[in-house]
């Protein structure tokens, strides 16, 4: 696939079914709960995708693409990309960073499926962890450390 029409793809990525179209980068792993976690491919993987002309996995962290650390008290941060080398350049920066929003968006659409920032339950009670959730991610905040 030339790589315009990647990126456009990349761009247009919201849900996991979407990710999971992507030919030749693997299994997703996914581990999305009320306590934070990890959403993207294998660095191995990623590095030796046919898209990428110049990336290897000692480029790339393990596990490449977005992630959430829980702050304690119920409350997850803001989602943020895994991120990669500096030295990587061009289009291969290109195409990985398309990747790593395209993740950050998947994260937060799992999370949504999944009920987890819904601000009220359905007994119409306040889930204030979401709503704490909301109010951490509005401010930046990443982590608790």
């Amino acid at each position: 696939m030339e790589k315009k029409q990647l990126l456009k793809k990349l761009n247009a990525i919201q849900t996991y079914e979407d990710l999971e179209s992507l030919a030749g980068l693997g299994e997703i792993a996914c581990e999305i709960s009320h306590r934070g976690g990890g959403l993207g491919f294998y660095g191995d993987n990623v590095a030796s995708w046919d898209a990428l002309e110049n990336v290897h996995a000692d480029d790339l962290p393990n596990k490449f693409g977005a992630g959430c650390n829980y702050l304690g008290g119920g409350l997850r941060g803001a989602i943020f990309e895994s991120g990669f080398s500096k030295d990587i350049e061009g289009s291969d920066r290109e195409i990985l960073e398309a990747l790593q929003a395209a993740c950050v968006r998947v994260y937060e659409d799992v999370e949504n499926e999944g009920r987890l920032n819904d601000e009220t339950y359905e007994d119409g009670e306040t889930n204030w962890e979401a709503a704490g959730t909301k109010s951490c991610r509005a401010g930046g905040v990443v982590s608790a450390y």
